[in-house]
């Protein structure tokens, strides 16, 4: 039966990472996948989890399941964290594995609404939403975000587009670090979306991949807590792959605020979704991210060792400009040192980014989406004048 498959859309990602694979150079550059690598090309396991890791073997007691919505210690302190002062019992959490399964389970919730909402994206935006929302059977449109070419949001377009959205319509944002792109709005900027979504009763539902990536965990946090106290309803959706550097640990969360009478409705649904879903969550990366959240000590030094990832990302991008501008005196990625997190799009048209692959062995994501995190001292010099070249070509 199975010769009516159809085929399925893959992740570019993943389409980037196989043609790596495949690319039988060895002067090649991988800037594909969206991890953080150290100076020295390593993903290191961080001093505060791998403590924290030990404290687990030596005193957890059980492997046994969790509850469906997972460790509500767990998902208490991360609300914590995250929300500020604005967490309290007005919320519904959940322990997912990862950001993708939250995404999922509130794709699932809204697509099983009796009146289904759209679902509004900026474009371009991370490359898993509209898998996620189409796997859900959820309804979704989009608003332009960003111009690649020029380098800038398109911020008044975004707003303009939204105008077709109706009250009860949800849309989804990153919070900061943007990806792919890199540009996060102002503050002022996104004081007046929030005005927007509040006046045209629009639910905001913002995504937090890379907390602790821009300025600082707690700084990272703000835009959430923002939502938080000025919307009755909204949705948060949180992965700790990256702050933590437990990618495969997948430990993650869904938080909706809601109206008290609507509260344990929401409890029964989003337990009923992971039932038919996950079924249960992963609890390694949690109960680590749950002890270190717990102790003053590993908590301290898991925010210095986040503080020198974020940091390490900060001076990649300072180094290329300045590299650029020593080499070249001109300043085309000179953008770069304004932008945040790891990941960046490169202004390039398709043509150019096929050369970039083809005549230099440099690998990106489909859109020019390159990873900062992923570039040595030695590649940076390789990246502008391979970039150079291909951008002087129409």
């Amino acid at each position: 039966m199975f010769e009516t498959l159809e085929d399925y859309p893959v992740d570019p990602i993943m389409i980037g990472a196989d043609y790596f694979a495949q690319d039988p150079r060895t002067d090649k550059l991988n800037l594909t996948v969206g991890i953080y690598q150290d100076a020295q090309g390593k993903t290191p396991v961080l001093q505060a989890v791998k403590a924290a890791e030990q404290r687990l073997v030596d005193t957890q007691l059980t492997k046994s399941y969790v509850a469906l919505t997972g460790d509500p210690d767990y998902c208490a302190l991360l609300g914590q964290a995250i929300l500020g002062d604005t967490w309290g019992a007005d919320w519904v959490a959940a322990q997912t594995a990862g950001g993708a399964v939250a995404l999922r389970v509130m794709a699932d919730l809204l697509a099983q609404m009796p009146k289904a909402p759209s679902v509004w994206l900026q474009t371009p935006t991370y490359g898993n939403y509209i898998p996620i929302l189409t796997a859900a059977g959820a309804r979704f449109s989009q608003v332009p975000y960003y111009d690649p070419i020029r380098r800038a949001i398109t911020f008044d377009q975004m707003l303009d587009g939204l105008a077709a959205a109706k009250s009860g319509d949800v849309f989804l944002m990153q919070g900061i670090c943007h990806n792919p792109t890199g540009a996060d709005m102002t503050v002022e900027q996104f004081d007046a979306l929030l005005d927007l979504l509040e006046a045209r009763g629009i639910v905001p539902w913002i995504d937090l991949a890379y907390l602790g990536f821009a300025q600082s965990f707690e700084a990272d946090c703000a835009m959430a807590r923002k939502i938080a106290a000025r919307f009755p309803e909204c949705i948060v959706c949180v992965t700790l792959s990256k702050s933590f550097g437990i990618y495969r640990d997948r430990a993650g969360a869904l938080f909706v605020k809601t109206r008290a009478a609507d509260r344990e409705r929401m409890h029964r649904a989003i337990s009923a979704i992971v039932r038919s879903g996950a079924s249960h969550a992963p609890d390694h990366g949690p109960s680590v991210v749950r002890t270190i959240l717990q102790d003053p000590e590993l908590k301290t030094l898991w925010l210095q060792e986040l503080d020198q990832m974020r940091a390490r990302v900060a001076q990649v991008r300072a180094d290329i400009v300045q590299t650029e501008m020593q080499a070249f005196s001109s300043q085309a990625l000179g953008y770069l040192a304004s932008q945040s997190g790891m990941f960046s799009l490169l202004p390039l048209t398709e043509s150019q980014e096929t050369a970039l692959t083809r005549d230099h062995g440099i690998h990106v994501v489909k859109g020019g989406r390159v990873n900062v995190a992923r570039l040595g001292t030695e590649d940076i010099g390789w990246l502008i004048r391979a970039a150079k070249t291909v951008m002087s070509t129409p």
